[in-house]
């Protein structure tokens, strides 16, 4: 069972995505608020899957998954943003769902993507 990494500022809807992604079938899930935190929980642990908002308070979730994927990483990455214009920078094949996000589909999305997640783990 994978481990999920979300990167989320709001409180409430990074609790939302914790939820969907236990459902679709997370062993473990954290949330990280900014891109500094990201870095470190990816360091903690390698997530099998991360579920970004592009827009934080502090920093991005586009720059935090390209530091925490680096050159080659191969870690599915999820962005549920309000702002889908600011995915112009995302990685390529990274998904996008827009907020607002039913919770059937945010678990649906997650569980494809962990279904699909590649069998190589990310070094740091």
């Amino acid at each position: 069972m994978p481990h999920v990494l979300i990167i989320e500022d709001s409180y409430l809807f990074g609790q939302f995505v914790c939820d969907a992604a236990i459902l679709a079938g997370a062993r473990t899930v954290e949330v990280a608020e900014t891109e500094a935190e990201a870095e470190r929980a990816a360091t903690r642990c390698v997530p099998a899957l991360i579920v970004a908002d592009v827009r934080l308070r502090h920093g991005t979730g586009v720059a935090a998954v390209r530091r925490i994927t680096g050159a080659g990483g191969h870690i599915p990455v999820l962005y549920v943003t309000g702002h889908p214009q600011g995915c112009s920078g995302c990685p390529s094949g990274s998904a996008v769902i827009e907020k607002p996000v039913s919770h059937d589909r945010l678990r649906d999305s997650i569980r494809q993507l962990i279904a699909t997640r590649p069998v190589r783990p990310v070094t740091h």
